[in-house]
């Protein structure tokens, strides 16, 4: 119990910053405490349903007005609900394209890694995968642009939520930080930094419900066999209320200081201590 709520805490803690959450408590959960890289990944998804109400929370009269304007003529909606309601379509079907076969490819690997080091070459991985974050964070923290979600034409709006649906889709991957290639894809679309920060988390929600839908369906229901129900329950709600709590402070935390070099450190340090390691044993 006390190792699954460190790892609810970190989650909670971890989803605002750019260094990928589901990559810490996935090399928390392997390292520290021996979980599998199975059960590690499993957990990794489902802790973010607590970040993710917690998302809900935090812009909940986005999401309101977003879903009046399913029904607009029971509501009055407004052009911008409208715009942001197609944004999380347009980016969710991206999603899907991307993140779904990498779904599978990572099952694979972490399902076929039966050997002495199979935490080490996972963790391996996500660390590869942390310093492919930090470049990216680094090449664009610099890009500013005026484009905001209310200016923009309608065709642009299915065209550059779709493309930030794609980029979105390998954050599947533990490693690559979800709000950090987001929020660099909308940035390199030319919009302010308040619009890319908003639309990110916007759209990490129907996503991450989905990523919850898909690893029950194929991914064998192996947390609920290998992890009490209440646990997960209550790790949820841990993962939650941290998340709702640290939202802000971590947010203009993210805002203010670079996390690209630490990405990119924390990767290479860990292949300094790793490889040395299993080519001694």
């Amino acid at each position: 119990m006390i190792e699954y709520i460190i790892i609810a805490i970190l989650q909670g803690l971890f989803e605002w910053l750019p260094i990928s959450s589901s990559g810490q408590t996935m090399i928390v959960s392997m390292n520290i405490f021996g979980i599998s890289a199975e059960e590690a990944f499993s957990l990794s998804i489902w802790l973010h349903l607590g970040t993710t109400i917690a998302v809900l929370f935090k812009f909940r009269t986005d999401f309101i007005k977003i879903f009046n304007s399913l029904t607009p003529r029971a509501y009055k909606v407004g052009d911008i609900d409208i715009r942001k309601r197609n944004w999380l379509i347009y980016a969710t079907l991206g999603t899907g394209i991307t993140a779904l076969p990498l779904y599978f490819i990572f099952r694979i690997i972490i399902s076929e890694a039966f050997t002495a080091f199979q935490g080490d070459l996972i963790t391996l991985i996500v660390c590869g995968l942390l310093i492919i974050t930090g470049i990216i964070l680094l090449k664009t923290r610099k890009i500013y642009g005026e484009n905001t979600i209310e200016n923009i034409p309608d065709n642009l709006i299915r065209k550059d939520s779709f493309v930030s649906g794609l980029i979105q889709g390998f954050s599947i991957l533990p490693g690559i930080s979800r709000s950090g290639v987001t929020v660099s894809s909308i940035l390199l679309e030319k919009y302010d930094q308040d619009n890319a920060l908003r639309l990110s988390f916007l759209m990490s929600v129907p996503v991450a419900i989905a990523s919850i839908i898909v690893d029950i369906i194929f991914g064998g229901g192996s947390i609920f066999v290998i992890i009490n129900p209440l646990i997960i329950v209550i790790i949820i709600l841990t993962s939650f209320l941290i998340g709702y709590l640290s939202i802000e402070f971590l947010l203009r935390i993210a805002q203010k200081i670079s996390f690209g070099y630490f990405c990119i450190l924390y990767g290479v340090i860990a292949y300094l201590i790793i490889i040395p390691f299993i080519l001694i044993s």
